[in-house]
C-alpha cells in the first residue's frame, strides 16, 4: 500500500499488438498525397473520496483524515502520419494542461515518433519512440478505451518498479512487426531502452526484450500472449541493487455476440520480481485480473461494467485491491465523445477504500 507514497509514479504503458497496428495506421483525413493529420482535445472532470488510509491518498492532505477532491483537466492530441515509398512516418504530439504523470516536467509529450519500414506485406521493421506490446486491449486514451478512467489494473501495470522519476509509457528502440497473408495470425518483436523500470544499477547494454502472439478467430474471439523482460530493472532495497523482473500477459476479446450488441474482454497479468521492495517492505510478485462487458444499445450509446482485481505484492500484507466501475459511453456525432463514470475501489486494508464519478467531453479533428 507504499508504491504511491513512496513517489512512484506511472512510467511505460503498454499495450497490445493490436493496438499498436491500428495505432500505425492513417488517424485521419488525406490532405496532400501520403499525407495525413487528425487528434482531438478533451475536457475532464473528476471527483472522488479517499479513506484515511487510501494508497491513492493526497501527500498535501493529512494521512488520518478521508479527502474529498474534484479536479479539472484537459488536453490535446495532434497526430500525423506519412507515407512514401515503403516508408511510414508517424508522429503523435500530446499537451496537458496539467504536467502528465505526476511530475512537474513539460506538458508537451512527444509520445509516438517512429519510422516503419513495409519490406513485405507480412513483414515490417519499427524503428523510433513507440508504443511497446500487450497490456492487452485496454487503450491509452479516450477513443480507445471503454470507460473514462484506466482500471486499476493499468495503474498499477504502469507503475515504475525501479522507484525513480517516471518516464513516459512509450520507449525508444527497434522492433518487428510479422502476420499472416489473411491477417488473423500477428506477431511483434522488440528490443527497447526498459519497459518495467531502470534501476541504478542498469548498465547501459541492458535492454528491454519483448514479444507479443495473437491469433483471431473471425466472428468469434482475438487472443493475445505477451511477454517482457526486463534486466536489473526492479528495486529490491538500499544497499541490495536491482533484480531483473519477467512479465506475462495473457487476454483475451470476445466478439461472439457483436450482433447482438455485445462486446467482452478478459486479462490476467503475472509480474514475476520476488525481491521488489517499497518503503523497506518486500511486496515481491503480483497479480492483475479483469474482465468486462459492454452492451450497445445503439451506434451513439452503450454502457460498459469493468471488474478487476490487483494483488500489489504477493510477500505484502493488505495490498489487494477490487475496482468496479460503471461507464455509459455517447456519442451524438461521430466527432463528438461524451462519457461518464462511476468507479468504486474496495481495498482489503482498513479504511483505506475510494470512489468517485468521472466524465469527458471530447471533439476529434475531422
Amino acid at each position: 500500500m507504499q508504491w504511491e507514497k513512496a513517489g512512484i509514479i506511472k512510467v511505460m504503458r503498454q499495450t497490445s499488438l493490436l493496438l499498436l497496428l491500428i495505432a500505425a495506421s492513417v488517424p485521419a483525413v488525406e490532405i496532400a498525397p501520403g499525407f495525413s493529420i487528425g487528434g482531438y482535445g478533451e475536457a475532464f472532470v473528476r471527483g472522488e473520496s479517499r479513506a484515511a488510509n487510501s494508497p491513492r491518498h493526497s501527500p498535501t492532505t493529512d494521512l488520518g483524515q478521508t479527502e474529498s477532491s474534484i479536479d479539472f483537466s484537459s488536453d490535446a492530441a495532434l497526430k500525423a502520419a506519412y507515407s512514401v515509398d515503403r516508408f511510414r512516418l508517424r508522429l503523435d504530439v500530446l499537451v496537458y494542461s496539467q504536467p502528465p504523470f505526476k511530475q512537474p516536467d513539460s506538458p508537451v509529450l512527444l509520445e509516438q515518433a517512429f519510422i516503419d519500414f513495409v519490406q513485405t506485406p507480412n513483414v515490417t521493421w519499427r524503428a523510433g519512440r513507440f508504443q511497446t506490446t500487450w497490456l492487452g486491449w485496454e487503450g491509452f486514451h479516450t477513443p480507445e478505451l471503454w470507460r473514462v478512467n484506466h482500471s486499476a489494473a493499468w495503474d498499477w501495470n504502469v507503475q515504475n518498479h525501479s522507484l525513480k522519476p517516471n518516464k513516459p509509457f512509450v520507449s525508444d528502440g527497434v522492433g518487428a512487426l510479422l502476420m499472416t497473408e489473411d491477417g488473423r495470425n500477428r506477431a511483434e518483436f522488440y528490443v527497447v531502452n526498459d519497459v518495467l523500470g531502470d534501476g541504478d544499477d542498469t548498465r547501459g547494454t541492458d535492454k528491454a526484450t519483448g514479444a507479443s502472439f495473437s491469433t483471431v478467430v473471425p466472428q468469434a474471439m482475438r487472443v493475445e500472449l505477451g511477454l517482457a523482460y526486463d534486466p536489473r530493472s526492479t528495486n529490491t532495497g538500499p544497499n541490495r541493487g536491482d533484480a531483473h523482473a519477467f512479465a506475462v500477459d495473457l487476454n483475451t476479446d470476445i466478439t461472439a455476440l457483436k450482433d447482438r450488441g455485445w462486446f467482452f474482454a478478459a486479462e490476467a497479468q503475472f509480474h514475476h520480481h520476488p525481491q521488489l521492495t517499497i518503503a523497506n517492505e518486500r511486496y515481491g510478485n503480483d497479480l492483475i485480473l479483469l474482465a468486462m462487458a459492454n452492451y450497445a444499445f445503439d451506434p451513439e450509446l452503450s454502457a460498459t461494467l469493468m471488474v478487476d482485481y490487483v494483488d500489489r505484492g504477493f510477500s505484502a500484507g493488505d495490498n489487494e485491491v477490487l475496482e468496479t466501475a460503471v461507464a455509459l459511453l455517447t456519442r451524438p456525432h461521430p466527432q463528438v465523445r461524451f462519457n461518464s463514470e462511476i468507479f468504486y475501489w474496495s481495498e482489503s486494508a482498513d479504511r483505506a477504500d475510494s470512489y468517485g464519478l468521472a466524465a469527458v467531453a471530447l471533439v476529434s479533428l475531422p
